[in-house]
């Protein structure tokens, strides 16, 4: 699939005119009115776009005597216009005009009016931002229409522009005023480096949310003062330090902090965090790459890594946080300047793979690689990019109606720029989604039509919303998003009571299994010229793959509008390409099978080193920490470079149906694997380290023979997940189960026959029975144990067990004397009941207190013998009353029948005492 660019945005129009103009302020000035224009003496520097003209009117005025008429539209994006090329440097501005539609009809009129800007970066294409979407307006009072408009790069155009969805409706504008502040200058040198020692108070740090800070003299790393953090009652509270001094635009620094945990913690993860500010913008909380460590009570440890600021703020503050509830000791902090080293000349990923027939390689960002050193890597080796975070709905849509585009239009003003497409992430998830969507004020949606009805709208709404911005910021169709991932890991990792076994999501629970159609229909009709992708991990695993396979083989029965299937590919160097590959393979039998062509994409490549592999729901939290599966960090990093070479050989062999390979993040240091859900600094799951140079996995995928010789085989096989297994009972023993071994694999004996205890064949009782299974490779690695249980079910009987008490159910007995109640039983239905399971109890429930048991060698009586159909049996209940009065028994009896299944009978009776 080629590229859907449809070329540049619309030419800019018009000159700069002399009235309503102030000079741009200087940068770092305080806020300064730069343009206005009440149209009193002429149009103020406005102009008509596309067919729409604009002219001085006394019709209508909402100060003074005129305004400015805007008619002879005949598209939407026709209307009034200012080219504000010299008027608005980078910055933050403020933008407001007043609007009133025109009165041409005896009826009340409205309709609404969106204030965008058509930018184009210097050396880029046209980007179309909005300023204020879609304000109500009317022919009966002027409406103010305005909003705060931001944006960092240098440009060789930019019109303001106002425009509306009725093609020809007229309207009038006045009294329009542009304020803002351009953003400083990004110089080396300007920003200084910050040192804290505490040796002399706490230096500017202070506490977020709960937390506690203070200095102490109990222990300290250097000197004789540290400080202390207590009361941390989330994960995210803890020490913060304003930084905002210490950062610059496209400046990489360097960060470092000593941490010890509190006398009395247990091991805990910490890590250093940044949060940047910026009016009219949504803050952004930035890991610094590198400074993650699992930290104990017993020694200092050093978290040190580099933070790049990728955008203009007002404010950012450094943070150490780490798990919720441990006190900790942070010492001798450090921001200094960082000595880049040069990106290596080295041929790039995306013209390599490109060459094997991939359309695109990608990489997953947010703005910290849109600037400096890593937007230069990532235009040498990338073409395309996927936003990480920026597009996910807690990101675009907070607040129900409320959206904030701002970090993704800045990704999106990269690739433009760039000429790079964009891989869109995500619009249907049950994860990272505000809550609001799933609730009715307080109350949790349920399934009831009401319901489904709200959350279908608010469905469309989040997706028209992202699909109507781009569209105005690209009216040409000039889009670079050329994909998207419509739904996200919808698929569970065991078993379930849903279709296909799909996870139990709040979208699941209210919507059911057509959730997943709706948002690929809804998809369709609002992003229609884009390949729409589900999406999943672990598609590699047997069982997991049979369950994606089987949803999407539904899809297209139901000829839901699906273009692709989304491969996420979080794995480990330990687990077998093979998997993958089958994957692939059966997603290119199920297109020829059904007639419908179905790309494919590696979505969000990383390899892990860890011993544990958990997948990557990162929703989960509590996940166990990690260890490295080989303790030589280079020698891992070599057998990461192999791993990858026998990746992409498998993956060249699927070009055809391949269109797309994106990896998971710019560096090792930029990836999630080294934090979640703990600290794992051994982790190097991508082709470039922490400082942005190759690495043995970059050689596995470009030329193997630069590669080290592959260390020995220290990787146990990785034994595939399976489902439980359920079965039937033969007989009270249990069954005997020959349940299918699970699929092994190793990344160099191939496959590898798991051992399973109990071993297939064996008896499993009734109940549920844990079933563990291991698998050896040839240099004599064992994996870790993989299990899944048995579950023996009695089938339902086919016995009618009957009881029934001589002379009841109101017996008569006399006070200090023994009375014996005769009891009556047998199999009125079918099979055989089992004598030997023979239990009965009577429950006393009303009267003076009397003990009801068997009579001696009654139990042996019954259990001599079976109980067939018809066949019958008696035995005594004995009692000795002491007290008149009548006492009430529920008396149960309980057998097995031949297969296992419990049945029982209960009966009331009643002893009547007397003197």
């Amino acid at each position: 699939m080629g590229r859907r660019r449809l070329g540049a945005g619309a030419a800019m129009l018009g000159m700069v005119a002399t009235a309503g103009v102030v000079a741009a302020p200087a940068a770092g000035a305080a806020p300064t009115t730069v343009h206005t224009a009440d149209f009193e003496q002429d149009t103020g520097g406005w102009s008509g776009r596309g067919t729409a003209q604009v002219a001085p009117a006394t019709a209508q005025a909402r100060s003074g005597a005129q305004s400015l008429a805007v008619t002879g539209r005949t598209d939407t994006w026709h209307g009034p216009a200012l080219d504000a090329a010299a008027l608005l440097p980078a910055g933050s501005w403020e933008v407001e005009a007043w609007v009133r539609l025109a009165d041409t009809t005896p009826e009340p009129e409205t309709d609404v009016v969106t204030m965008s800007a058509a930018r184009t970066p210097t050396g880029g294409s046209t980007s179309y931002d909005t300023v204020a979407w879609q304000v109500a307006v009317s022919d009966s009072a002027w409406t103010r229409v305005s909003g705060t408009y931001e944006f960092g790069t240098s440009n060789s155009g930019l019109e303001l522009y106002l425009e509306s969805p009725d093609a020809t409706q007229a309207f009038f504008v006045d009294d329009v005023t542009i304020t803002g502040e351009a953003a400083g200058p990004v110089e080396p040198g300007t920003r200084v480096d910050l040192a804290t020692d505490f040796e002399s108070g706490a230096g500017g740090w202070g506490p977020r949310g709960d937390a506690r800070v203070s200095t102490t003299t109990a222990d300290a790393h250097s000197g004789s003062t540290s400080l202390l953090a207590t009361n941390r009652l989330q994960a995210w509270q803890g020490p913060a330090l304003d930084v905002t001094d210490g950062l610059a635009v496209g400046e990489t620094v360097q960060v470092s902090v000593w941490a010890k945990l509190a006398p009395g913690q247990a091991p805990a993860s910490l890590k250093v965090s940044v949060q940047r500010d910026r009016a009219g913008a949504t803050t952004a909380y930035e890991g610094v790459s590198g400074a993650s460590a699992v930290v104990t009570a017993d020694e200092w440890t050093q978290l040190r890594g580099t933070y790049t600021l990728g955008a203009a703020i007002d404010t950012a503050q450094v943070y150490v946080e780490g798990d919720a509830g441990v006190d900790f000791l942070i010492d001798d902090f450090a921001l200094t300047g960082f000595a880049e080293t040069p990106l290596q000349d080295v041929p790039g990923l995306a013209a390599v793979l490109g060459e094997d027939g991939f359309e695109h390689v990608g990489v997953a960002i947010d703005q910290r690689e849109t600037v400096g050193r890593p937007a230069q890597l990532v235009q040498r080796h990338f073409d395309a990019i996927t936003p990480e975070n920026d597009g996910k709905p807690a990101e675009i849509q907070p607040v129900e109606g409320t959206f904030t585009f701002g970090d993704l239009d800045a990704l999106l003003d990269f690739a433009d720029a760039t000429g790079t497409d964009v891989y869109g992430h995500v619009l249907v998830w049950h994860s990272q989604t505000p809550d609001w969507f799933f609730l009715d004020g307080d109350r949790p949606l349920t399934d009831s039509p009401a319901d489904q009805a709200l959350l279908r709208a608010r469905m469309e709404a989040h997706i028209k919303a992202i699909a109507d911005h781009v569209d105005a910021r690209y009216p040409d169709g000039d889009s670079p998003i050329w994909a998207m991932d419509v739904v996200n890991e919808v698929i569970a990792d065991g078993d379930t009571a849903n279709p296909h076994d799909m996870r139990d999501s709040r979208w699941f629970q209210v919507l059911g299994e057509g959730f997943v159609d709706e948002a690929f229909r809804l998809a369709d009709r609002y992003f229609p010229d884009t390949a729409l992708f589900i999406n999943d991990y672990n598609t590699e695993m047997p069982t997991k793959r049979a369950d994606y396979l089987d949803l999407i083989s539904s899809l297209v029965e139901r000829g839901v509008p699906i273009d692709g299937v989304g491969h996420q590919a979080h794995v480990d160097f330990a687990r077998p390409v093979e998997w993958l590959d089958d994957s692939l393979t059966a997603v290119e039998q199920l297109s020829a099978r059904t007639g419908t062509p179905l790309l494919q994409a590696i979505t969000e490549l990383d390899v892990s080193s860890s011993k544990e592999n958990n997948g990557a729901d990162v929703s989960n939290g509590t996940v166990p920490q990690h260890s490295p599966a080989m303790a030589d960090q280079d020698a891992a990093e070599t057998e990461l470079g192999y791993y990858y070479r026998d990746l992409f050989d498998m993956l060249r062999g699927h070009a055809d149906s391949i269109e797309a390979v994106t990896f998971w993040g710019i560096s090792t240091g930029r990836s999630w694997l080294r934090t979640w859900p703990a600290a794992r600094p051994w982790e190097s799951p991508l082709p470039f380290d922490d400082d942005l140079q190759v690495l043995p996995a970059y050689w596995g995928i470009v030329d193997p023979a630069q590669l080290a010789p592959r260390p020995a085989d220290q990787l146990p096989p990785r034994i595939a997940g399976t489902d439980d297994v359920a079965a039937d009972s033969t007989s009270p023993a249990g069954a005997v189960v020959r349940y299918a071994l699970p699929e092994a694999g190793d990344t160099r004996d191939g496959d590898v026959t798991a051992t399973c205890a109990p071993a297939p064949g064996a008896v499993f009782p009734i109940g549920t029975t844990e079933v563990s299974c291991t698998a050896t490779d040839s240099a004599g690695n064992t994996s870790n144990p993989s299990t899944f249980d048995v579950v023996v079910t009695p089938p339902a009987t086919e016995t009618e067990l009957y009881q029934q008490i001589n002379n009841g159910p109101v017996v008569r007995a006399n006070a200090k004397q023994t009375v014996q109640l005769v009891v009556q039983f047998g199999n009125r239905g079918a099979g055989v009941l089992l004598g030997s399971s023979f239990e009965y109890s009577c429950t006393q429930t009303a009267g003076p207190a009397l003990a009801l048991d068997l009579a001696p060698g009654s139990a042996r009586q019954v259990g001599n013998r079976d109980y067939p159909a018809g066949q019958n049996g008696n035995f005594t209940l004995r009692a000795r009353p002491t007290q008149v009065g009548q006492a009430t028994f529920d008396c149960t009896m309980s057998m097995t029948d031949g297969r296992g299944a419990p049945v029982s009978s209960t009966t009331t009776v009643t002893i009547d005492v007397r003197r």
